[in-house]
């Protein structure tokens, strides 16, 4: 009895010494999905970091993982004890946060990988990255990730043909399920609405038939805006993002004429959005009333000095300038006025008025218990085959969110992460360096795998001579 006592202890402890160790590193609504595809595998052991202790708690009760409080914008020390135990470090913190967790892979020399753009920032790291000999794969989520992975599965089969890509557009949106998209901006937030309203007030570029189109941001957003005519029971409309000239290069698609990357949303957004970037809602500055030390203040007193008129003023002489300040649009002085930006609930404490209007929209727009949300992404390519044919070709992702279990956007950011960190931690991939999904050797294998999850993609050609 006591010989097999040692054995079975001994063969724990032999497991132990094998387990590979992965340090996850945010417990936003990402991380989920991350820990449950993680946990699956028994031989690895999950260390969670957070600097949200309830939230690190609630996990610790689903997940088997060893929990660490940790803030690591001020315990950069603590950080990189932790990281040099490690196999690997799944970054889910702000974009900002990853050149911070990158630098303490590349001292300990371990690799990482996370969901998010391979930032500028991240980028000043390349030359390290490769120096320590070690593999940091960004841009893993779905929009970037999947997205790449499923142009590049296209692009790299064209190629083996013989065949050019002509163009390549895609559009991609996070939204709320038809049936729960009945507000102004039918729109719902699952975390801070702050970087999604600053959004519009980017210039964006891209290329259409062989011309470089550059498209300002703020005020004349609105006339980017073109509506979709795919999934005509959904009714979206689509908007350019940022520059998407630079895929040419980054995809090996420079024969390419027409190059636009853009974001689906439910038609309507995008005036409602216009209304408070009209109003001087979408404003990044300081502004002092806001502050906690100022007195409070309410929407109405807020949009009266907006429109310049006395805060005092009746609720009908407010209505009257707003609509006048939107150029008299009812349907944006209606989206204003159903949002309570008009009445006289408080402003929330904020830096700036984007900041305090974010916070409002978060309470006002948040996704209510039982609420699902979907991802929607199309692309279309204009592939020349050698014969002379030009094949226009569709990929269509759609997925629901389930009810009271993971989002859209969580199973499609969260997993496809996941799947890579699996993917790195059991030598599947071997390349070094700072790289993003765009290798054959990465996406075919996630391609395929997403699908079991319940993450299918169809595609769609025809063919003209």
């Amino acid at each position: 009895m006591k010989r097999s006592a040692e054995i079975k202890e001994y063969s724990q402890s032999l497991s132990m010494a094998t387990k590979k160790k992965v340090l996850v590193l945010g417990t936003g609504y990402v991380s989920e999905p991350v820990l449950e595809y993680l946990s699956r595998d028994r031989d690895i052991e999950i260390t969670v970091g957070s600097d949200l202790k309830n939230q690190i708690e609630q996990l610790g009760k689903k997940y088997n993982i060893n929990p660490v409080v940790l803030d690591i914008s001020k315990q950069e020390e603590k950080l990189g004890s932790l990281v040099a135990t490690q196999n690997l470090v799944i970054s889910l913190l702000p974009y900002v946060l990853h050149p911070l967790v990158a630098k303490a892979c590349i001292t300990s020399k371990v690799n990482m990988v996370t969901a998010s753009y391979i930032t500028p920032a991240l980028k000043e790291l390349e030359k390290s990255v490769e120096d320590a000999g070690i593999t940091v794969i960004g841009e893993l989520g779905l929009d970037p990730g999947l997205d790449h992975m499923l142009a590049m599965e296209t692009i790299d089969r064209a190629k083996e043909v013989g065949a050019t890509i002509e163009s390549y557009i895609s559009y991609c949106g996070g939204l709320p399920a038809p049936e729960h998209s009945d507000n102004p901006l039918r729109y719902k937030f699952s975390w801070s609405p702050v970087g999604v309203l600053m959004n519009i007030m980017q210039p964006a570029t891209y290329l259409l038939n062989g011309k470089v189109v550059n498209v300002a941001g703020g005020v004349s957003f609105l006339d980017a805006v073109t509506p979709m005519d795919y999934y005509p029971g959904l009714n979206l409309e689509g908007y350019p993002n940022r520059d998407s000239t630079k895929y040419a290069e980054v995809y090996g698609i420079q024969s390419a004429h027409t190059l636009l990357r853009g974001t689906l949303r439910y038609k309507g957004y995008a005036k409602a959005l216009n209304g408070f970037v009209k109003l001087g809602l979408i404003n990044r500055d300081a502004f002092p009333a806001l502050r906690p030390e100022a007195k409070p203040l309410t929407w109405k007193e807020l949009l009266c000095d907006l429109v310049g008129i006395s805060p005092s003023s009746k609720h009908d002489v407010l209505r009257e300038a707003v609509l006048k300040k939107l150029g008299g649009d009812s349907t944006q002085l209606e989206a204003a006025e159903r949002l309570g930006l008009l009445g006289d609930e408080q402003v929330p404490r904020a830096e700036s008025v984007v900041d305090a209007l974010s916070k409002h929209l978060a309470m006002k727009l948040s996704y209510g218990p039982g609420e699902k949300d979907m991802i929607v992404m199309r692309d279309s390519f204009g592939i020349r085959h050698p014969s002379g044919h030009l094949e226009n070709k569709t990929i269509d992702l759609v997925v629901y969110g389930d009810v009271n279990g993971f989002s859209a956007m969580a199973k499609t950011v969260g997993l496809p992460t996941a799947m890579a960190a699996k993917m790195l931690l059991d030598g599947e991939i071997q390349a070094k360096g700072l790289i993003g999904p765009f290798s054959k050797q990465i996406y075919g294998p996630i391609l395929e795998r997403i699908k079991a999850e319940g993450i299918i993609y169809t595609t769609q050609s025809t063919v003209k001579s």
